[in-house]
């Protein structure tokens, strides 16, 4: 990958990613974006070619996996999240036992009558569901609840 420059191979590579950014930032319109691509290909060309004159070429290289290893890491770590199971997924609290239930599973816990507040197995007459068979309208079962209670 010699482009007739006299550069070592990673001032080359930092050269091309430089010359690379600068062109899709003008091509964008972002000209602040281009200047620092533009920077980038300057002075990492030149600390890289000095890298490489005092014989540390491995370390220009190492240098320059930096940046990949990050973006590699990042996308390791959100494909294993992508995977993980949430298991609390639409908890919600309960206001009658102050635990997490999930969305539409029921309480335990009698719920407490609108009336008296007390807490009962059976809701008391003033509180109670309307007739699920009349609405409330007096059909035989309502008088047979009412009776029971």
């Amino acid at each position: 990958m010699d482009l007739g420059l006299g550069l070592c191979q990673p001032s080359t590579a930092i050269l091309l990613v430089g010359v690379a950014g600068t062109l899709y930032h003008m091509l964008a319109g972002d000209y602040r974006g281009m200047l620092w691509w533009v920077m980038v290909g300057v002075f990492g060309t030149g600390i890289f070619q000095a890298l490489c004159y005092g014989g540390l070429e491995p370390v220009a290289w190492v240098l320059m996996s930096i940046p990949v290893l990050i973006v590699c890491f990042f996308l390791a770590v959100a494909l294993f999240a992508s995977r993980m199971r949430i298991e609390n997924v639409r908890e919600v609290p309960c206001d009658r036992c102050r635990k997490h239930h999930r969305h539409g599973d029921p309480c335990e816990q009698p719920r407490p009558c609108n009336s008296c507040g007390d807490r009962k197995k059976k809701e008391c007459a003033s509180c109670r569901p309307a007739c699920p068979y009349c609405n409330g309208g007096g059909c035989g079962r309502c008088l047979e609840r009412s009776n029971t209670d």
